[in-house]
């Protein structure tokens, strides 16, 4: 029995250890298909992962370009005197900054809020990931990213903009896969840097630097603890956490900061606790333009943008150092309103200032208030000039070697136009008649007749030509009525105040400019754009030009300026320039200069063509009154930041010629002497008792003019013979008008 029960013991324990076996041989192949399945699948995961990056990556930008796509940043304009003018970006406003230009608390303070295992990870924070994983599967969406700063970056800088704010595991992936190869290629101090240069912060602010001007108006370099927990709890949601639109949740958020840094380690419980009783002390950082600027900063713009184009002005980072003088440009835009108010009905006026030794714009009034009109009418208004045109004349005459003693009659002009063409009648303002005055008479006085007949002696073309050399640079007919501003297209004041500064840079045009240097960063230093460099061309030569200046001197101290004003006086130093007012008194301008400024004054209505009568008790509103008392108001503070400086006299080795042919008008010689009577011969013896008989041509003859005492204009005829077409005036007597006669076209009046 004992044997037979062993035998069966055997046999159940065989069965069994076959039934045990296969067991774990089942065991065992379930464990390897269930670690082939893990394989396989891992296979395809990372396959499906390379396949979908595969996918993407064609459309992402190549990491190793990175440094080379440029941020977005903000162009900085400079007056003169160096101060910021205007700040320039499109959708961006961002200044970018190196990290040693950010105070580490914004350092610290960032990384504590937004990713406090920043220096551990490799960019991608997979607790993080868990924890977001975890809310997600709760809410069945996606709730929370896990985004460390490197995923952050990635987003900002290769996520197209309408992708971003969009939840998508496919981004998250992008950006998760993206992130890793950046760390891989980059430091932590870098990432840090990009970052700070590219997160938003609200307000328009991208990036540190701008944040730091936007709230505090300050450098990133300068924040301190309390400004920088603020700056970075802005980051999760600029729109929830504006300090400007609710300083209470603001202050809250960045408390929550701050206990961040305590906790991480950044700062001590006792600088957590100075930094919580803070206010939040912001101070708007935007530079607010002042409205007088704007015409000048408009011209800088759009000259740049012309060059540049606009995405280098407003996304380069150009730092624009302009010529504009600060003073000058309050002296002036305080000048105009002093004489116009646009608003209450008055015409608007405009005025430039040119620098005549470099030609730099020292200031500009384009309009009365840019807010409301755009249009510039310092560089854009094309305007009738009147007789502030004549100067160029004058200046042709003289470089055609024609003394200022030159003569011409002053009377109704009509010039033949050609066959069946009317011809240009020409009178001056009021149908005044001088009779024969000099060239620089007809200046003093602005006698159109004079100028015309000069003109076409001169050549139209040549006095074009001169306009051009001068300063000139709208397009200008040849044409008679040109002479005296009757112009098709007309002139800017930029271009007048230009051309009269020749004359007081000696005769040599420096091209206008209103920026002096262009520079932006490139790898930390500073890379010039572009410097402006002075050109130069010489229209006149000294002398000349000093003879046309005298000419303008006379102007100022006995011609059509000094019917109200005393320049010289009121500016405290001697000045030169030219009234001029076009037909129906649509258009109004002075332009002068002392050796150190040229300025021109226009005023008119900007949107049409409307005369500027009946306006403040004034009948009509001309070159002599507006536009000089705004040039006078002006130049009375602007000369004061220049030394008196007297202007050049001509050299008399200046060889000047009298003309005598063409129109001129020529004196004509005094009669002879009448022929001495025959002496009778006496009888012998015979004597004469008494006086001789008186000879009629002993006594001096005062020929037709009279006495030499009584000839007008320092001893020059006072006129020819009367005749044909030649009333018998006295000199500046006004010739009525038939009542039933329209005015005549008077362009160029005074």
């Amino acid at each position: 029995m004992q044997n037979d029960d062993l035998v069966r013991i055997g046999r159940r324990r065989r069965r069994e250890r076959r039934r045990g076996g296969k067991a774990l041989q089942r065991i065992r192949n379930v464990f390897l298909l269930l670690c082939a399945a893990t394989i396989l699948g891992t296979i395809a995961l990372f396959a499906g992962a390379a396949n979908t990056y595969g996918a993407f990556a064609e459309e992402m930008p190549e990491l190793d370009n990175y440094r080379s796509t440029e941020l977005a940043q903000t162009s900085t304009v400079y007056d003169a005197d160096g101060d910021v003018v205007e700040q320039l970006y499109g959708v961006q406003n961002r200044f970018v900054v190196g990290l040693d230009d950010v105070d580490p608390t914004l350092r610290d303070a960032v990384v504590a809020i937004e990713d406090h295992r920043f220096l551990d990870h490799r960019g991608l924070d997979f607790e993080a990931i868990g924890r977001a994983a975890v809310e997600n599967a709760k809410t069945l969406s996606i709730q929370e990213g896990g985004s460390t700063i490197t995923q952050q970056l990635i987003k900002n800088t290769y996520i197209a903009q309408e992708q971003r704010y969009i939840p998508s595991f496919q981004r998250k992936f992008v950006e998760g896969s993206l992130a890793w190869q950046y760390e891989k290629e980059h430091s932590k101090e870098q990432i840090l840097e990009q970052y700070l240069n590219t997160v938003y912060f609200g307000a328009n602010a991208y990036g540190a630097e701008a944040a730091a001007k936007t709230y505090f108006n300050k450098r990133a370099a300068d924040l301190t603890l309390p400004e920088s927990a603020l700056l970075a709890g802005i980051i999760n949601l600029p729109g929830v956490y504006d300090p400007f639109a609710d300083p209470e949740t603001a202050k809250k958020r960045r408390d929550v900061v701050l206990d961040r840094m305590l906790e991480y380690g950044y700062i001590t419980q006792k600088e957590h606790d100075e930094a919580v009783e803070t206010g939040l002390d912001l101070s708007r950082g935007r530079v607010e333009y002042e409205n007088d600027n704007e015409y000048f900063l408009n011209a800088v713009r759009k000259e740049l943008a012309e060059e540049y184009g606009d995405d280098a002005v407003y996304e380069g980072g150009l730092k624009i150092y302009t010529t504009l003088d600060p003073e000058l440009q309050q002296m002036a835009d305080a000048a105009v309103d002093s004489v116009v108010d646009p608003a209450s009905g008055d015409p608007s006026a405009s005025l430039v200032s040119v620098d005549p030794g470099t030609g730099a714009v020292r200031a500009m009034v384009g309009g009365s208030d840019f807010r409301e009109v755009k249009f510039n009418l310092a560089t854009e208004a094309h305007r009738q000039s009147g007789s502030s045109f004549k100067p160029f004349v004058y200046a042709e005459a003289v470089d055609q070697g024609l003394s200022p003693e030159t003569m011409y009659v002053s009377e109704h002009l009509e010039v033949p136009m050609g066959e069946n063409a009317e011809p240009y009648v020409v009178d001056n303002y009021d149908f005044i008649e001088r009779g024969p005055i000099t060239l620089e008479k007809a200046m003093a006085d602005s006698d159109n007749t004079v100028f015309v007949q000069l003109a076409l002696d001169l050549g139209l073309q040549r006095v074009v030509d001169m306009a051009h050399e001068l300063g000139i640079e709208s397009e200008i007919d040849a044409y008679p009525s040109t002479a005296i501003g009757g112009l098709r297209i007309g002139v800017t004041p930029l271009e007048m105040a230009s051309a009269y500064s020749t004359f007081a840079n000696a005769g040599t045009h420096m091209e206008p400019y209103l920026v002096q240097k262009v520079t932006r960063e490139d790898n930390g230093e500073e890379e010039t754009v572009e410097e402006h460099r002075l050109v130069g061309q010489e229209a006149l030569s000294r002398d000349e030009a000093a003879v046309v200046t005298e000419s303008l001197r006379g102007v100022v101290e006995r011609g059509t300026a000094s019917y109200y004003h005393d320049l010289d006086a009121e500016i405290g130093r001697p000045a030169a320039g030219k009234t001029g007012t076009s037909n129906e008194f649509i258009d109004a301008w002075f332009v002068g200069f002392v050796p150190q400024l040229s300025t021109s004054v226009w005023v008119g209505y900007p949107n049409e063509r409307r005369p500027m009568v009946n306006i403040n008790g004034l009948e009509e509103i001309n070159g002599e009154n507006y536009p000089l008392d705004i040039w006078s108001v002006y130049m009375q503070s602007a000369a004061q930041k220049f030394p008196v400086q007297q202007f050049d006299t001509p050299s008399p080795d200046l060889a000047l010629e009298v003309k005598t042919d063409g129109r001129t008008y020529v004196k004509p010689p005094p009669p002879p002497p009448p022929p001495e009577p025959p002496e009778e011969e006496a009888t012998d013896g015979e004597t004469t008792d008494g006086p001789a008989d008186e000879d009629p041509g002993t006594e001096d003859d005062p020929g037709i003019f009279g006495s030499d005492d009584e000839q007008p204009f320092g001893g020059e005829p006072a006129g020819p013979p009367a005749g044909p077409g030649t009333p018998e005036e006295r000199p500046g007597a006004a010739r009525p008008a038939a009542e039933s006669s329209p005015p005549p076209d008077r362009p160029g009046q005074n």
